[in-house]
């Protein structure tokens, strides 16, 4: 009796762990988005690695709002939104990417730039910071700063002064800035915005009606099933009459 009694309860135990093996499952596949214990800045590294081959037609897509920043003519006909995060490598590589698309394709691509700062309080620091630049109209400056900081591996302290005094911002109209709590509140609404539109991750473009995520390189490239991959310049020039 006594040996029935313990296979009983080691078949109860395995029972019960597959049951819950069986909950996980079925919480991650159909709820991620309530899986509060996900690294999330793992997911964010996936979705901006280079190598994605995947771009979607977008279900939505963003439309110009009030302060956007941008680079370029607003009715060009190729219009490329990016949601970027100033504290990635990842973010930092595509814009140097988008510099020449804008380059080569002059005034036929406006860039608008926003960002998604979910990743940690360093991105949303950097987030608010270049909009609070943006009243002083240094947010290019500030912007190209703080990704050159990034590609070189220094430390990004998006509020310190000497990055105030290298691109020409004056301090104290800035530090008024960034306690403003409406403008920490846009960064936040501009992410929910984001996932809205299928964002997740950053870097995250749309090229007119075209989703793609990652930074996407510039050149085409052969994936790791010798398949053909269209980068940026090519699925830019596809949009281009």
């Amino acid at each position: 009796m006594l040996k029935f009694n313990s296979r009983r309860a080691n078949l109860s135990m395995l029972v019960g762990s597959l049951l819950l093996v069986l909950i996980a499952f079925i919480v991650i596949k159909f709820k991620p988005d309530k899986i509060d214990w996900l690294n999330q800045d793992l997911i964010n590294d996936q979705t901006a690695i280079a190598a994605q081959a995947q771009s979607y037609l977008a279900t939505d897509q963003p439309s110009f709002q009030d302060k956007d920043l941008f680079f370029g003519p607003i009715d060009a006909p190729v219009k490329i939104f990016v949601f970027e995060d100033y504290s990635s490598s990842f973010s930092a590589v595509l814009a140097d990417d988008l510099d020449k698309i804008r380059a080569e394709f002059g005034d036929q691509v406006v860039v608008a730039v926003r960002p998604y700062a979910k990743n940690s309080d360093i991105a949303r620091q950097a987030a608010e910071a270049i909009k609070c630049a943006a009243d002083q109209n240094k947010w290019k400056e500030l912007r190209a700063l703080f990704f050159a900081k990034v590609k070189s591996k220094q430390t990004l302290d998006p509020v310190a002064i000497d990055n105030l005094e290298q691109v020409g911002i004056k301090s104290p109209e800035f530090a008024l800035c960034l306690t403003n709590e409406r403008k920490s509140g846009k960064i936040e609404q501009l992410a929910t915005e984001a996932e809205a539109l299928q964002v997740y991750g950053a870097p995250t473009i749309f090229i007119n009606d075209e989703l793609v995520p990652g930074a996407r390189p510039y050149e085409d490239y052969t994936d790791s099933n010798d398949e053909v991959v269209a980068g940026l310049r090519t699925l830019v020039a596809r949009k281009i009459k």
